[in-house]
């Protein structure tokens, strides 16, 4: 005589688990993969602040490194260069500037004066928040 197999009832759970495993595989590939945004070429440690702001992402950033040395959209320029760029920007888009804390005011406004001869009317100068102030 010839018994019939129990049939096996599948759960909820068993056939939930492969959705998850998908799910944190494709979480983990994007997590190695995308690159949220660029890093400077170079440590800077900007200067605190009491009052903090929102700061635009889109805008541009101009990094000055501690012995002075620039980057602007995380590629390293000169001077030179930098003046030429800044003069090929559309003159509404607001300007970023992210120095070190180091840097001395004079630097900076050097920098602030170049952006003044390419028209760059909107300037944010980047800080750190110091709730401690």
């Amino acid at each position: 005589m010839l018994l019939p197999l129990p049939q096996r009832h599948r759960s909820v759970e068993e056939n939930i688990l492969p959705l998850i495993n998908i799910v944190f595989l494709l979480l983990i590939f994007f997590m190695v993969a995308g690159a949220l945004h660029t890093r400077a070429p170079f440590e800077v440690d900007p200067p605190g602040t009491e009052h903090a702001t929102d700061s635009n992402p889109r805008s541009d950033l101009l990094s000055v490194s501690a012995d002075g040395q620039l980057a602007l959209g995380g590629e390293m320029v000169d001077e030179a260069t930098l003046a030429e760029r800044l003069a090929e920007r559309p003159d509404d888009a607001p300007m970023q500037i992210k120095a070190h804390a180091g840097v001395p005011a004079k630097r900076v406004t050097e920098l602030l004066g170049v952006m003044r001869k390419a028209d760059i009317t909107k300037v944010r100068l980047l800080t750190v928040h110091s709730a401690d102030g």
